[in-house]
């Protein structure tokens, strides 16, 4: 009966420690997108947000290593750590509806950097916007191809 206990203990801690690896991968490159009102990308919390149109709904949400990999290779393509902070807007310029400011920030080991864009760019920071663009599609790319993001309802609406 003892054996059989400690059979069955034994078990139980093996299938404990088997349901805990099922979860997120490590997240050695951190991200957070935001775009329009609600949209965020945050696999600093393990998160993501999408702005239903009313409404918004949030999820556990992470990379696989890979997919990781595939963002910071292209961040360091377009020299995304050496961005300005801000891609400032072109003055007197008024754009309606008006979301606010598009924000990428990815951190791995000592790097960390945050990029806010606004819409339209002043024209010192067009240089950078086009590289900005593509770092933020191929991450919402990602996200769009995940079975997770998949299964959220579609937006209902859009903003005026």
């Amino acid at each position: 009966m003892k054996y059989l206990l400690l059979l069955l203990s034994f078990f139980a801690i093996k299938c404990i420690n088997f349901q805990a690896q099922e979860g997120p991968e490590q997240q050695l490159l951190k991200i957070y997108l935001h775009e329009g009102a609600y949209d965020d990308v945050n696999t600093f919390e393990g998160t993501l947000v999408k702005d239903l149109i009313p409404g918004t709904v949030k999820i556990p949400f992470w990379f696989t290593k890979r997919e990781q990999e595939i963002i910071l290779t292209k961040a360091e393509s377009i020299d995304f750590f050496t961005f300005p902070d801000t891609l400032q807007p072109e003055p007197n310029v008024v754009v309606m509806p008006n979301l606010g400011p598009e924000v990428i920030r990815l951190k791995i080991r000592d790097k960390d950097k945050t990029v806010v864009s606004f819409y339209p760019v002043e024209q010192k920071y067009k240089k950078y916007i086009d590289r900005f663009t593509q770092l933020r599609e191929l991450i919402n790319d990602i996200v769009e191809s995940k079975p997770e993001y998949k299964a959220l309802p579609p937006r209902k609406g859009g903003y005026q």
